[in-house]
This record gives structure tokens, C-alpha cells and sequence, in this order.
């Protein structure tokens, strides 16, 4: 007997196509990348057929050979910037920037692993049986599930009965209540992560994706979104999610399961909101239920289902639910009394008259064109108009609203090629517009024109190059492609390139490429494999160079790599792949290992990024983090202030970096009290590109209110730490 492939069921040897599911045997795999069916990875599980690829990793059907079950195995491999050769099991990481994102990823799938695996006792969460790094990568063994996904259920369905969606959306709540406790939130609830099995148990599917799928020092990836399922806080790089988030995705698939509708995007319904309710579309519905489903879709947060636990019971309907509806202007019925319709014809009179005076110039009771600047003195009372305050920097803003009587507060940050860094890019309310005396002015920051580190391509493959320089957001002039003969660098490799490695330049760059030919000379002879180790690069190159002028032959370069190394200084030669002193053939190309010096990381930008976010980031990175509040009238509570180590800096892996976030505004009844020592104003961060979307603080006419501290304050300069998910945090 053998065991299927594609299906892990027991064969007879002979057959060639098994018998139940039809998969037959050494069908080779689709692509170069995948594992082989039938390694072993992890000491004892055996990998079987591909279920699935995403932009971030494999999932495989698997064996457990101890334990004697079916498991699935997901393998960490960004194509972005990762492969593997055919048949091997070891991956080849790109070098370069592409390498730290790789491992700052790879850091972020094996710890989403382990905290997720407290959660084996939920029944709605995927139990993770084992997780470790093997062959250059990591693995997360899990629960094998058989069924169909909502998404495939509504391929064969245009709608699913209210009454089976309402279980399915509970099942799901119920699991996202339980790890929203934990303060991890999915981000990606939508019909193809939410499965059925064929046991009739509801499963969430992929969580962490949307981090690990995306390194947080990646300069060129984005968070792919769902459109329709996505709320639009997921829009804004500095959108503030939470819990809401998950309840807003859940809320548009309950709706597509429901009505067959997918919602239109969140960020459209911003502009102008057309949803439909159910009962609209003719679909008999219980009000209770419907209520909660359409307060989980308002676009709005505050005015959303905070939580997974609420929008359950009320659809269960152990709790009243009535509908919220965002606030909007509202159109008052002008009822005329008799006496009025009287006077309304006498002035059609006077109005006739009015006409004829301004025609002719007599009169001109045009209003006036008011110049926002000129606010407080166009309108009385407790109204002004908003200045325009865009491109100036946040003093420059902050002196101008205040002769309005207007605050200012920082919202965000997001790049621009047209307002330089450190100055407001956008502002909410808009200029122009009215605003009441102290309204809060939320303004978005400028990081300034978004940048990459230019990686190290000389060495590399001319597809991989290429498929680098993309992934970097960097573009390739292919027409500026140079093509030269050399004795030194193998054919179809990288002699040179453009732009000097880890150079800092702006994204959508054109980089160009000079490309070895290989070798004039056919002819190849016997030599003794010349000691490179220790030698820069350049200076293995001239030891070939001299090697050439005493035999007439040398040995050109292949395959160059990057490792670090505490031991070896940095651009120094590791290792070589001819055994020094070995006799080897002419035509064997030369591989190295170049030292990148010990392990460091560039620390990532996350000044104006939400506390979640920016732990995320920095742990990933593999950096310390230590969280300290204080209040701050500039910067919108739960946002980062400023962070000691300064970003896109290189850190040692492991080094101590501390963030300061902000707990708002302080509170009237705590300004007597003695405050800490303020933090220095934080410098502009940079961060990923961001959607274009406009900056949306807490409603207008309504200043951010400061969330509570991580710890009281105490009295004097007492200081407590405390744990929080194994970061410090500090409060003052």
C-alpha cells in the first residue's frame, strides 16, 4: 500500500490514479517553486499536492506520520522576494532589501502562529497543531479541513437563505468576539475566509495574512483589500482599526449572502451612500436582524457596531437593536401658513422691481466672495470659515487657526511628490468650509517623496534582478539594457548596475542593467582553485585578473550571496563554492558568500501610526519595544508621537526601541496635576504609499477624545510598568 498525494488516503502500489480522489500518481507540480509530493519537512510531515497560493505562501495537503492524520501544511514563500529551484527543498532569498523584508515576514508568520494557537479551544478557529523554520523558510502545521468555502457556496448559489447566513455570521462573530480579546483583529473577513465543513462547522480562515503577506519595512507592497468587504479606515494608511473593522467586513458578507449584492466600497459610499436593506430588495427579514446588520455597515466607525459580541446577540436577538443612521444634514418640511402665500405675491413684486434696478445698475445686492482667510470676520457668531493651511508646517498652521479660534491636530501621514516633508498635505474640515468656534482642524502630515533602499544586484540572475527591482517599486529601463562580454561574471548575470547599492532613492526610479555575455574564449582548462575567502569583491575580481595574466585562463563569477556574520567584516568574503586548492575545470563558475556584517534592521517609520500598528511593525522587525503615554493637544489619541530610534536607521536585531503615544487631549479635571516630562516633537514619519483617500478624524465640531491611559498615572513622578502582550508599557 501507498498513500495518495492529493487526498493522503492508503492505495495499492499498482494503481496509478487513486480510486477516491481521482489524483494521479507523480503528477509533477505546477510550478518550479512548489515542494515536491513526498518530502518530509518538519522531521515527520510528509508533504502532499498544492491546495492553494497566495502573494505570501503555499498550503499543502499533508501527512502526519506520527501522529497518523491528515494535516495541512502552509509554507512561508513570498515570490516577492524569494524562489526555489526545482526538486531542492532549500529556498533562495533575494538579496539585498529584499532579504530584511523576507525575514521581517517570515518573524511575523511564526509569532501570528503562536499566538493564534491559544486559541485552539475556539471551535470557529483553525487549530494550529505545530509551527518551525526548516529549509530557509517557516511552516505552521494545522488543522486539515474538507468542505467549501462561502465564496464556492455562492458560486453555485446567488443567495443563501437569511436564516443559514445568520448562522453562518454568528458562528464567525462568536470566534472573532473571543480573539478580539486578545487584541488581534483579521482584517480580511470576507466569503473565501470563512469555511464550511462537511461536518456542518463554520471555520475562519487566514488570519494575519494581510501583516505577514506584507513585510513592514516593504516600501513597494500594499495591503491588498477586498472591495466591498474592506471598511474604509482600511483605506487610510493611518485609518484607525480595531474590532469595528472586523465587524464592518462581516456586516458587507452577511449582506452578500443575504441579498446576492456585494456592497460598493466603503470609500464610495463616503461620496454618496446608495445601500439598499434587504427588505428593499423584497427580502422578508426579522427588523431586529436587520438593524444590526445595517449599523455594521455604516461607513463611519462611531457610528458602527463597536464589537463581535453586540452584532451576535442581536442577531440572535437577545438584545433590542435599533437603527443608526449617520448623521447627515437634514432637510427641514417648510410648512407655509395661508397669510404667507399672500405676502409671497407681493414680493414677486418687489422682486420684479429689484431685477429691473440691478440690470440697469442701479442697485447690486450680490454677496460678497469670501476669502477663507478672512473668516473670522465673515461670519458672526459662533461660525468661521477654514483657512487653507496645506503645505504649511504644523506651527505655521497652528498660529493661523489660532487667531480663528480653530485647534489644529495631527491625524496621519502619507507620502507626496508635491508637498515636501513635514508639511500638511490635507486637511479636514476643507478650506473653505464652515467650522464652529474651537473645532479641532484634523490634518494629514507629508513624509515627502516615499524612498527605497536601492539593493545589491551584481551577482544575481537577470530575471531575479529584474524581478527585484519591481518588487522594490523601482522601475527597469529595459531599453538602456548593456549586454558585455566577460571573463569574470558567468553569462546572464548582473556585471553592473546604475545606481550603487543600498543608495536611498525615490520610488519609480529607472534603474539599468549591464548584462555579462560569459566568456569570449570556449576553451577551458584545468587550474588550482585560487583562496577568495577574506577578499572584498573587488579584490577577488583582480586575484581572477592576475590568476588570467599567469594561465591565460580564469574562473568567472556566479551566483554571488549575502549572509550576515559576526565573524567576517562586512563585504568580505564567507565562503567560496570551489574548494581552495581543489583542481576544478575553467567553465565551473566561481559562487561566494559575501558578509553583510552582523544581523541589523532598518527601523521602521511609525510616528503617526496607531499603537497596534506600530508594535507590529517594530516587533516584527525584531526590535525591543517599550510603549510610554502622555497627553498631547497635537497628535490624535492612540497615534505614536515619536520613537527614540530614529527611522530607516540601521538597528542591531534585538536593540531596545521606544515609542511615546498619545492619550489625546488631557482631561479638564487632571490639568492641575503635575505633568511628565514632555517628549521632543516628533520628526515627519515616512510610510507605505497610501490609498488616495481623504483623512477622516472624529466628526466635525468634536475634538478626539483621549482613550484611557495604559496605566494610571500616579501621583508625583511614580512610574509603572506593566506587561501587555510582552511589551513594556510605561505610563507617566
Amino acid at each position: 500500500m501507498t498513500r495518495c498525494m492529493g487526498c493522503m488516503a492508503e492505495i495499492p502500489e499498482q494503481e496509478e490514479a487513486c480510486r477516491f480522489c481521482g489524483y494521479v500518481k507523480n503528477t509533477d507540480v505546477k510550478e518550479a517553486y512548489y515542494l515536491l509530493p513526498g518530502q518530509i519537512v518538519g522531521e515527520k510531515y510528509m508533504v502532499g499536492k498544492v491546495l492553494g497560493y497566495g502573494g505570501f505562501g503555499v498550503t499543502y495537503i499533508g501527512w502526519d506520520t506520527v501522529l497518523k492524520r491528515k494535516v495541512a501544511i502552509k509554507e512561508y514563500l513570498p515570490s516577492d522576494f524569494a524562489t526555489r529551484s526545482y526538486g531542492t527543498k532549500m529556498l533562495t532569498v533575494f538579496s539585498g532589501e529584499a532579504a530584511t523584508q523576507f525575514q521581517a515576514g517570515l518573524n511575523s508568520f511564526i509569532s501570528e502562529a503562536k499566538r493564534l494557537a491559544r486559541f485552539n479551544r475556539i471551535p470557529e478557529i483553525v487549530d494550529i497543531y505545530d509551527c518551525f523554520m526548516e529549509n530557509d523558510t517557516g511552516y505552521i502545521i494545522m488543522e486539515f479541513l474538507d468542505g467549501i468555502t462561502v465564496k464556492e457556496m455562492l458560486k453555485e448559489t446567488p443567495r443563501i437563505p437569511a436564516e443559514r447566513a445568520c448562522q453562518i455570521a454568528v458562528s464567525v462573530l462568536k470566534g472573532l468576539s473571543e480573539v478580539h480579546k486578545e487584541g488581534i483583529i483579521h482584517r480580511d473577513i470576507a466569503p473565501d475566509n470563512i469555511f464550511i465543513t462537511k461536518k456542518g462547522d463554520i471555520k475562519i480562515l487566514d488570519f494575519g495574512a494581510a501583516r505577514y503577506a506584507t513585510a513592514v519595512q516593504s516600501r513597494s507592497l500594499s495591503v491588498i483589500l477586498k472591495p466591498g468587504y474592506a471598511p474604509e479606515e482600511q483605506y487610510r494608511s493611518r485609518g484607525e482599526q480595531g474590532a469595528w473593522t472586523d465587524v464592518y467586513a462581516m456586516g458587507a458578507t452577511l449582506y452578500r449572502m443575504i441579498t446576492g449584492i456585494r456592497p460598493e466600497e466603503s470609500i464610495e459610499r463616503m461620496v454618496e451612500d446608495t445601500i439598499k436593506t434587504p427588505t428593499e430588495l423584497g427580502i422578508e427579514m426579522d427588523s431586529n436582524i436587520e438593524n444590526a446588520l445595517m449599523n455594521s455597515l455604516n461607513v463611519k466607525k462611531e457610528f458602527r457596531l463597536q464589537d463581535a459580541e453586540t452584532f451576535y446577540k442581536a442577531i440572535e436577538c437577545k438584545e433590542e437593536m435599533k437603527r443608526v443612521v449617520e448623521v447627515k444634514e437634514k432637510e427641514e418640511e417648510l410648512k407655509l401658513p395661508r397669510w404667507m402665500f399672500f405676502a409671497m405675491a407681493g414680493a414677486g413684486a418687489l422682486v420684479c422691481l429689484c431685477i429691473v434696478l440691478f440690470v440697469t445698475g442701479v442697485i447690486d445686492f450680490r454677496r460678497p466672495v469670501i476669502d477663507s482667510t478672512k473668516g473670522v470676520a465673515a461670519l458672526s457668531g459662533n461660525e468661521r470659515y477654514v483657512p487653507n493651511i496645506s503645505g504649511m508646517s504644523y506651527d505655521e498652521a497652528e498660529k493661523v487657526l489660532q487667531e480663528k479660534h480653530l485647534n489644529v491636530v495631527i491625524n496621519g501621514m502619507n507620502y507626496s511628490e508635491s508637498i515636501e516633508k513635514n508639511k500638511i498635505l490635507s486637511q479636514e474640515p476643507k478650506d473653505g468650509e464652515k467650522a464652529a468656534l474651537e473645532e479641532t482642524i484634523y490634518v494629514i502630515m507629508s513624509g515627502g517623496n516615499q524612498e527605497v533602499m536601492m539593493p545589491e544586484l551584481a551577482g544575481m540572475e537577470y530575471e531575479e534582478a529584474v524581478k527585484l527591482i519591481m518588487a522594490q517599486n523601482l522601475l527597469f529601463d529595459e531599453e538602456e539594457l548593456t549586454e558585455e562580454y566577460s571573463d569574470y561574471v558567468e553569462k546572464g548575470r548582473i556585471i553592473s548596475q546604475s545606481i550603487e547599492a543600498e543608495e536611498r532613492i525615490g520610488v519609480q526610479t529607472e534603474i539599468s542593467l549591464t548584462v555579462s555575455l560569459g566568456s569570449l574564449s570556449t576553451e577551458t582548462a584545468v587550474l588550482t582553485a585560487p583562496d577568495l575567502t577574506g577578499l572584498t569583491k573587488e579584490e577577488a575580481l583582480e586575484r581572477l585578473k592576475q590568476l588570467k595574466e599567469e594561465t591565460g585562463f580564469t574562473y568567472s563569477l556566479g551566483d554571488v550571496k549575502r549572509e550576515y556574520s559576526a565573524e567576517v567584516e562586512k563585504g568580505r568574503i564567507i565562503s567560496q563554492g570551489l574548494e581552495p586548492g581543489s583542481e576544478v575545470r575553467t567553465s565551473e563558475p566561481m559562487t561566494l558568500v559575501i558578509s553583510k556584517g552582523p544581523e541589523t534592521v532598518q527601523v521602521p517609520d511609525v510616528v503617526y501610526s496607531s499603537r497596534e500598528d506600530a508594535v507590529a511593525s517594530l516587533e516584527s522587525a525584531g526590535l525591543d519595544v517599550t510603549v510610554k503615554t502622555e497627553y498631547s493637544s497635537m497628535v490624535s489619541s492612540g497615534l505614536v508621537i515619536s520613537q527614540s530610534v530614529e527611522a530607516d536607521t540601521q538597528a542591531e536585531k534585538g536593540s531596545a526601541i521606544t515609542i511615546v503615544v498619545s492619550l489625546g487631549v488631557k482631561p479638564a479635571a487632571q490639568q492641575s496635576q503635575p505633568q511628565a516630562p514632555q517628549q521632543s516633537q516628533p520628526q515627519a514619519p515616512q510610510q507605505s504609499e497610501p490609498p488616495a483617500s481623504q483623512p477622516a478624524g472624529p466628526p466635525a465640531g468634536e475634538p478626539a477624545q483621549p482613550q484611557a491611559p495604559a496605566v494610571e498615572p500616579g501621583a508625583g513622578n511614580d512610574v509603572k510598568v506593566v506587561e501587555d502582550d510582552g511589551v513594556k508599557v510605561v505610563g507617566e
